[in-house]
C-alpha cells in the first residue's frame, strides 16, 4: 500500500481534508500501528478510536481518518462513515494490484480453505492472506491494505452478517478466482432461513466476467443454480462427485494424523498428504486445490502447501497433556454440520471419550431440535460422557444416553474443575460467545499442554 491522503480523501464523498501525505499502511487499533500507517477512527460499541488518535500518532500514524474534528497536528480526513472509509482505501489499493486475488466464502471452512490456498500460493509465489478472522468490513480493508508489487497472490476470506455483506466485501477485493465452499444452517436466525443464506453466500458469484473462474462445491444441493449465477465465469468444481472436476476418488482416514487422499485433479492423478483430520479437512483441501488449478499452480506446489497446513488454536488444535490426555480444541465456534463432523473424530479415539459442548447460537426457530440431534448422535456413536454447557445444551444432555453433567454457563464448568482420566479424548467446542476457550486455557493450565 502506498497511497496519497489527497486520493484517499477524493475518493470520499462529504469529505473535509488538511494536509497532505503519503501512508504506506492501515490501522485501526492504535496499538498495531506501524510507523507511515493511516490511522482511522472507529467509533465502536465498546471502544471509540477517537480517543486513541494520539497513541497512534506515537506509534508512527503519519495520518489519520476521523468522523470528528481532532485536535492533533496531523494530516486528516474528516469523513461522515469511518468504517466506510477503509473500504474505500481498499478499492484504492486493490486498483493498483497486478497479481491474483481469491476470494473465499461459506458458512463453514473458510478459514482452513483459505491456509490451504495460502500455504499453496506461498510455493508460488509472495502470499498475502486474511489473518485469523478478519472477514468482515474491517478486516478485509486491513488484508487488502497488504497489497505491494512484490505480493503475486492475495487470499481474502468474506464473512457475512446480513445480506448485502459478501456483495460488499466483494465490491473491494474484485477477485478473479471466487470459491464458494456450501451454505450452511450457521447463523439462520440472523438471516431467517436457509434459502437467504444460500443468496446471500451466492453473492460472490454476481457480475463476474468470462475471465474469472468460481470454485464450486459439487456435493452440494444449490450447484446448479449457483453454476448459473457464476455465468458467464468458467467454472470449477471440487468434491465426492463423480461429475466433479477436482474430485475425491478415495482416501484413508489416519485419525488424528490427518487423511491421505487419492485425488483425480481434472483427469491426472494425485496424492495427498493432509494434517487436517475428518472430512471438512479433505472438502477444504480439494477447494483450495480447484483455485490453484485454476491459478495455473503446478501440482507438486500444491500437494506440498496442502501437506504443510496444519490446525490452528481452537480449530482443530489437537494437545497432548499430562497423563497421554489428548485435547480437540475445536472452541473458536460451532454449528450443527460442525459438531456433527466434530463428533465423528471424537468417537474415532479409543475410550474413553469426553465432549464438552456448549450451545450452538444463532438457529432460530429450529435451535431446540439441532441440540437434540446432537444428543442423538452422541448416543448413536456411544461417546461415553457429555459435559454439556448452557441453557440449549440441556437439550444434548437429555438425550444423549451418557454420563452427563450440566453447566449453566463456562464459569461453572471451571469452578467444577473435572477430573479427566488418563489417556482420555477430550472434544472442547461450542459457540464463540459461550466462550470454551476459556476452558481450554484452564485445562492447559492446570494439565500442561502442547500443540501435537
Amino acid at each position: 500500500m502506498r497511497l496519497r491522503l489527497s486520493d484517499i480523501a477524493r475518493s470520499l464523498e462529504l469529505a473535509s481534508h488538511c494536509g497532505d501525505v503519503t501512508v504506506t499502511g492501515l490501522a485501526i487499533d492504535s496499538r498495531l500501528v506501524e510507523p507511515g500507517d493511516l490511522f482511522v477512527a472507529i467509533a465502536g460499541q465498546r471502544v471509540d478510536g477517537h480517543d486513541y488518535i494520539s497513541s497512534a500518532i506515537a506509534r508512527g500514524a503519519v495520518a489519520v481518518v476521523s468522523e470528528r474534528p481532532i485536535s492533533q497536528d496531523i494530516p486528516h480526513v474528516i469523513a461522515s462513515d469511518a468504517t466506510a472509509a477503509c473500504g474505500h482505501v481498499a478499492r484504492l489499493v486493490r486498483a493498483e494490484f497486478s497479481g491474483k486475488v481469491i476470494g473465499i466464502t461459506g458458512s463453514a471452512g473458510k478459514t482452513t480453505a483459505k491456509s490451504f490456498l495460502a500455504a499453496i500460493c506461498s510455493g508460488a509465489g509472495p502470499t498475502v492472506a486474511t489473518e485469523g478472522n478478519q472477514n468482515n468490513e474491517l478486516g478485509v480493508p486491513l488484508t487488502l491494505a497488504k497489497l505491494n508489487s512484490a505480493a503475486a497472490f492475495a487470499v481474502v476470506e468474506m464473512g457475512a452478517a446480513q445480506m448485502g455483506d459478501i456483495a460488499y466485501l466483494k465490491s473491494m477485493a474484485s477477485p478473479q478466482v471466487v470459491i464458494l465452499l456450501n451454505a450452511r444452517e450457521a447463523h439462520v436466525e440472523r438471516f431467517g432461513s436457509l434459502e437467504a443464506i444460500v443468496a446471500a453466500k451466492g453473492e460472490i458469484l454476481d457480475n463476474l466476467s468470462e475471465h474469472d473462474t468460481a470454485i464450486l462445491n459439487a456435493d452440494e444441493p444449490e450447484l446448479a443454480a449457483w453454476r448459473a449465477r457464476a455465468q458467464p465465469a468458467q467454472v470449477l468444481t471440487f468434491g465426492r462427485s463423480s461429475a466433479a472436476d477436482i474430485r475425491l476418488v478415495s482416501s484413508q482416514d489416519r485419525g488424528f494424523d490427518g487423511s491421505v487422499m487419492n485425488v483425480d485433479m481434472c483427469g491426472t492423478p494425485a496424492l495427498w498428504r493432509i494434517s487436517i483430520p475428518g472430512e471438512p479437512g479433505m472438502v477444504n483441501a480439494l477447494a483450495a486445490a480447484a483455485a490453484a488449478q485454476a491459478l495455473g499452480i503446478e501440482d507438486k506446489t500444491i500437494s506440498d502447501g496442502l501437506a504443510s497446513v496444519t490446525p490452528v488454536r481452537g480449530r482443530g488444535d489437537i494437545r497432548q497433556l499430562q497423563n497421554g490426555i489428548r485435547l480437540i480444541d475445536d472452541s473458536y465456534n460451532a454449528s450443527p454440520s460442525s459438531v456433527m463432523a466434530a463428533l465423528n473424530l471424537l468417537s474415532s479415539a479409543d475410550a474413553p471419550r469426553t465432549a464438552v459442548l456448549a450451545d450452538m447460537l444463532e438457529l432460530g426457530d429450529e435451535a431446540v431440535t439441532y441440540h437434540c440431534n446432537i444428543g442423538e448422535r452422541i448416543a448413536e456413536l456411544g461417546i461415553e460422557r457429555l459435559l454439556a454447557v448452557g441453557e440449549l445444551s440441556k437439550h444434548i444432555s437429555d438425550l444423549s444416553n451418557s454420563q452427563t453433567r450440566h453447566y449453566e454457563d463456562v464459569a461453572a464448568l471451571i469452578a467444577d474443575s473435572p477430573a479427566f482420566d488418563a489417556n482420555e479424548t477430550v472434544l472442547i467446542k461450542g459457540s464463540r460467545a459461550m466462550q470454551l476457550d476459556r476452558f481450554v486455557d484452564a485445562m492447559c493450565e492446570s494439565l500442561g499442554g502442547t500443540s501435537c
